[in-house]
């Protein structure tokens, strides 16, 4: 975005000097060398040669020692001109930012952040949302409130409100949650329940049963028993088997290990489970009976005629008191089935690809497709995209999955589904009078509003977001004013370090009066705001009763500061807007709005031919489709049919132990915010995501470095790495990036 017109308070170059260095630069010179050459100078003028004084308060000699005295101070002036004039060499802004446009690289202004508001609609019907609505985020210590503007119309359809899913019912048995399907008949409080699995069985008194609806609606009911089933902790639900008993007998201990029930009970016969409970003391007991007997037993003894009954006697595997009266229970049968309890914390793995919802489906199409997103109780947020499936009957709505951004994150219940979305950008518009034309070419004029807005493209680099008219006629905006006619109806722009911007008009426009106007957005910080904060809207939005960000903001970006010119336009140069090495690829995606990137050449075994994996660190973090983007961009300036993947750097979490000895009289708690500026200072910071290298393994010297710009320190006593004194760098992968933490101490 190279501008050929000159501002009227450019430096213009002096005069040729004839005393240069090597690289171009004045010699500076003593007074007394200044004088002595501007004698010979003079020297040869023949009124100058013959004149010859001996007095100090001469007026030509006086008028000599000041024309030296001049020379002296240019001389100065003009070497720290020349200075100005080379990349290594200046020192002030202004002149950084004057050489990136001498070559053609507009460093990077503030670019909007961008983010994806949810929108939940009272309305009965669908409505719409126009282009240009003002929505506000909340203020933190980070920023303050920051204006975003909706960038398109859209419509908002309530039958893609806020959907509450059901969430997945366990797998396995909780003993603290005993529920089982609703509607069963063979459970009775008070009375004994077999909880079975292979390997094991436990009788429990069941002491009470609660009913009640899953939010899903289905019925279920809650068993309270005597006591805790821990030993069935985590096993599969479907594996345990849950019985009640279908008949139940009075029984007496007639021997330690014998139970005897009156009378001939032939399905006691075989080897099965009992459960007996003591009449008097409510113990229960459960075991095995191994066999079963009859016999006869005298109820009147009488030498001649004693009066016999039958008996059955069960032996039993229990050491049992004789004379006790228990209450024998047999016969086990079905008394219930168990079912898993709704999960309270569940990835998206865990829906098996298809989210019922508790609402049921309110719409006309039945056929709709698209992105969602899932927010939990925690304010977690997954993208998803889903096909809608309605039941024909009872037009209870769930989505069938297709696509997943992460299947493992863990949520917490309730889940929200959102489908309705609106893309805003940050940024306000206003309409403003420039001034009136006065048929000159070139004519500037100053916004009143700074900064302005630079939107992102895919095909180039950020475009302001600006239109001028000039009697109500558009002008368009180009990057430069070479070549132009007098009739052209362009325009260009400056724009200096805090996002001023001038606009000049390449063409020459008819005088008006107050005939320049411009529409234009700004107050672009290049901040991100968090996940939740946009969420204010400028005024009631008829039929929307809340929108918000699930997400955080991103591809906002704070412009180049000295710092990243100095870094990066020798690369920007090289690359020359066209990706051909690896290393284009990494200074395009910079110039994108990525804080850092690295490029690497690999070979697509699939394709058949090399590729280029880009791995970038974006504010905010990197989504897919800002990833479409800057691949689209990418490619877009490579050779035809090149292959671009773009993938987000991942942090390294290391540790680094510093301990420093103070000069004396050092404050300590200056030292440590230096130290911490020194490293991690948003814009200057050796481990700073815009001074990162990714991929690059930081040694010892490299960490020691920006120490020597801290004159409290006096010596360093301690670098450790990751509590290994042995270590003599930080290594991390190619596609990663150094995070340390950074434990300092200052002692004496």
């Amino acid at each position: 975005m190279t501008n050929a017109y000159i501002p009227p308070d450019c430096s213009c170059p002096p005069a040729q000097v004839k005393r240069v260095d090597g690289d171009g630069r004045p010699l500076p010179q003593q007074f007394g060398a200044q004088k002595v050459a501007m004698y010979q100078a003079l020297s040869d003028r023949i009124p100058f040669a013959h004149w010859q004084t001996a007095r100090e308060d001469d007026i030509g000699a006086m008028v000599l020692d000041w024309f030296a005295l001049l020379s002296d101070n240019l001389s100065f002036y003009s070497d720290q001109w020349i200075r100005e004039q080379h990349l290594a060499t200046a020192t002030r802004e202004t002149s950084l930012r004057q050489l990136s446009t001498m070559t053609g690289y507009q460093p990077r202004p503030n670019l909007a952040a961008r983010a994806q508001l949810a929108v939940v609609s009272n309305a009965e019907a669908p409505v719409v949302i126009d282009a240009g609505l003002g929505v506000t985020s909340e203020g933190n210590d980070d920023h303050p409130a920051l204006p975003f503007e909706t960038v398109a119309e859209k419509i908002i359809d309530p039958a893609l409100n806020m959907m509450t899913a059901i969430m997945p019912r366990q797998t396995t048995f909780d003993p603290d949650f005993i529920a089982v399907q609703g509607g069963n008949r063979n459970l009775r409080i008070d009375e004994p329940v077999m909880f079975a699995s292979p390997g094991q069985w436990q009788v429990r008194m069941l002491t009470e049963i609660t009913t009640d609806k899953f939010p899903s609606g289905d019925a279920y009911a809650e068993l309270q028993v005597s006591e805790n089933l821990s030993s069935f902790d985590g096993l599969q639900n479907d594996s345990i088997k849950i019985s009640s008993f279908a008949s139940q007998i009075e029984a007496k201990v007639t021997d330690t290990s014998v139970l005897t029930v009156s009378g001939l009970h032939p399905n006691l016969t075989n080897a099965d489970y009992f459960v007996a409970l003591n009449n008097a003391t409510g113990e229960l007991v459960q075991g095995l009976y191994t066999n079963a007997n009859y016999a006869n037993d005298t109820l009147i003894s009488d030498p001649d005629q004693p009066v016999l009954f039958a008996v059955t006697n069960m032996q039993v595997n229990k050491s049992l008191t004789i004379g006790d009266v228990y209450t024998l229970y047999y016969k086990p049968i079905r008394g219930a089935r168990l079912i898993g309890t709704p999960m309270t914390h569940a990835s998206l793995a865990d829906f098996d690809g298809r989210i019922a919802a508790v609402e049921k489906f309110t719409g006309d199409n039945d056929d709709y497709a698209g992105d969602f997103v899932v927010q939990d109780a925690e304010g977690k947020s997954v993208r998803i995209k889903a096909a809608l499936h309605v039941h024909p009957h009872n037009k209870r709505l769930a989505l069938m999955l297709t696509e997943l951004s992460d299947e493992a994150l863990v949520l917490k219940a309730p889940l929200q589904i959102y489908g309705n979305f609106i893309d805003v950008d940050q940024g306000k518009t206003v309409v403003e009078t420039l001034g009136s034309a006065a048929g000159q070419q070139y004519q500037t004029f100053k916004l009143a509003q700074k900064p302005l807005t630079f939107i992102p493209q895919t095909d180039g680099d950020p475009v302001p977001a600006i239109e001028v008219f000039v009697d109500h006629a558009p002008w368009r905006f180009v990057p430069h004013l070479y070549g132009l006619k007098s009739d052209d109806q362009v325009f260009a722009l400056t724009l200096d370090a805090e996002g001023q911007a001038e606009v000049i008009l390449g063409g020459v426009a008819k005088p008006g009066n107050k005939n320049v106007v411009a529409r234009y957005r700004h107050l672009t910080t290049g901040d991100n705001p968090k996940a939740g904060t946009i969420n204010k809207p400028d005024g009631r939005i008829s039929g929307v009763s809340r929108l918000f960000n699930p997400f955080d903001a991103l591809a906002g970006l704070t412009g180049d500061t000295a710092a990243d010119i100095r870094a990066v336009l020798p690369l920007r140069i090289s690359a020359n807007d066209r990706c051909v090495s690896s290393e284009d690829y990494a200074v395009l995606s910079r110039n994108f709005g990525a804080l850092s990137a690295a490029a690497r050449l690999y070979w697509n075994a699939q394709r058949k031919r090399a590729g280029v994996a880009v791995t970038v660190i974006f504010e905010g973090g990197l989504n897919p489709a800002l990833a479409a983007e800057l691949r689209a961009y990418l490619t877009g300036h490579a050779p035809q049919g090149s292959l671009v993947d773009v993938f987000e750097a991942q942090a390294s979490l290391q540790t680094i132990r510093l301990s420093v000895v103070p000069r004396s009289m050092a404050d300590v708690q200056s030292i440590q915010d230096q130290i911490q500026a020194q490293y991690f200072g948003k814009y200057d910071g050796l481990l700073s995501p815009r001074r990162i290298v990714i991929g690059k393994t930081y040694r010892r010297t490299d960490l020691l470095l920006p120490l020597a710009q801290i004159s409290e320190i006096k010596s360093i006593r301690e670098l450790v790495f990751n509590d290994d004194t042995t270590a003599v760098g930080l290594p991390v992968a190619g596609s990663e990036f150094l995070s340390p933490l950074l434990d300092i101490e200052v002692t004496a």
